[in-house]
């Protein structure tokens, strides 16, 4: 089952299983926070500001995968969906963020950290086929908060082809934020983020370099030129980058998979949602004026949504299989093959943890 291929299947059946939840009575799927009251005001789609080169100096950003918003105990159908989401949702912001040309490296990764100077997390409020809200912070890797946004999608029509405009704000917000800095904060950042990497790797020998307090931090004493330790530094970096970029791939490969499917899902469940609404209206416009044809006719058109629920089972078993499972990351590097498996967060805290083995011993430490 640790095949990406699975899942076009599964949002299939998740499209009969969003359709099979009409059999339950409209006031029982009314949930306890409407979207409306989630959202308050849709987005206004935005055109993405593209430019023709990165602003110098360039910003390395990490987009980590979203927050499913579900417990990690849900292992219901839509739970497993809501998991998926939250990786394709990241994916297609990292690629909103690569399109625009703004910037210089943008990576997905399972947890933000120093790797990079600004790191982007974001969780799903809302998801429902119809809307979107997504709650999103982004701070940088001095730990400074840069700004929330809401991003709040409705889409309109099943043609819309959301995910290539819902991240458009987002990212010219950024932009934004990244302008209004001067050269010097600039490449104030990109050190500051250097050293707070190697000061994660080896506190020893990097502490004292930066300068924080409540109301900021500066960069006081910059490492020496020729310090053998920064270029074993470098090259831990190098290789968390390696992980991180063979991660991409699995979600370049996931995505080519299922974004298609994605889109049909969000586009039947639009049409369920738009279907429910016409019923409530004429259930509300009938109230004791209607005649017994209408009455069985909508009970005719009722009845057949509710047929759907024979595939509810064949769905649980099928997300059962599926969810809670990672694709193992296999790595090579210069003398070896590393094979990582077990959830993303564990492959890459493990990873973490087996550079920084490497560093200590390199450089004679001790292993905790």
């Amino acid at each position: 089952m640790n095949d990406w291929r699975v899942w076009p299947r599964l949002l299939v059946l998740v499209g009969f299983y969003v359709l099979g939840g009409c059999a339950s009575p409209p006031s029982e799927m009314a949930s306890a926070e409407s979207p409306e009251d989630s959202a308050g005001v849709w987005d206004t789609p935005e055109s993405l500001l593209i430019a023709a080169s990165p602003i110098a100096p360039a910003l390395d950003i990490a987009v980590e995968l979203f927050d499913p918003g579900i417990s990690d105990e849900d292992r219901s159908p839509m739970a497993a969906v809501r998991r998926m989401e939250s990786q394709l949702l990241a994916g297609e912001l990292r690629e909103t963020l690569i399109r625009s040309n703004q910037w210089g490296v943008v990576r997905l990764v399972p947890t933000a950290s120093s790797l990079t100077p600004v790191s982007i997390q974001a969780a799903i409020v809302l998801s429902d086929g119809r809307d979107l809200v997504l709650d999103v912070v982004v701070k940088d890797a001095m730990g400074t908060f840069w700004f929330d946004h809401t991003v709040a999608y409705r889409q309109q029509a099943a043609s819309d082809d959301g995910l290539e405009v819902i991240f458009n704000a987002l990212a010219n917000r950024l932009l934004s934020v990244w302008q209004d800095k001067d050269l010097d904060e600039r490449y104030a950042l990109l050190q500051g983020a250097d050293i707070a990497y190697a000061e994660a790797l080896a506190p020893e020998a990097f502490s004292g370099m930066i300068q924080r307090s409540e109301t900021g931090w500066q960069v006081v004493r910059l490492p020496a030129g020729d310090d053998p330790m920064l270029a074993r530094i470098e090259r831990i970096r190098n290789q968390e980058y390696l992980f991180c970029d063979t991660i991409d791939e699995q979600y370049v490969d996931m995505a080519h998979q299922i974004a298609p499917t994605y889109r049909l899902w969000r586009a039947a469940t639009l049409e369920q949602t738009e279907w429910l609404e016409r019923y409530q209206k004429r259930a509300a416009a009938r109230a004791g004026s209607a005649g017994d044809s209408e009455f069985t006719r909508m009970q005719a058109e009722y009845a057949a949504y509710r047929s759907f629920r024979i595939q509810e089972q064949a769905l649980f078993e099928l997300a059962e299989a599926f969810d809670g499972e990672a694709r193992p990351t296999v790595i090579r590097t210069q003398d070896k093959v590393i094979r990582l498996e077990g959830t993303l967060d564990t492959q890459y805290d493990t990873w973490r943890r087996l550079l920084r083995d490497i560093y200590l011993i390199e450089t004679g430490g001790q292993l905790p």
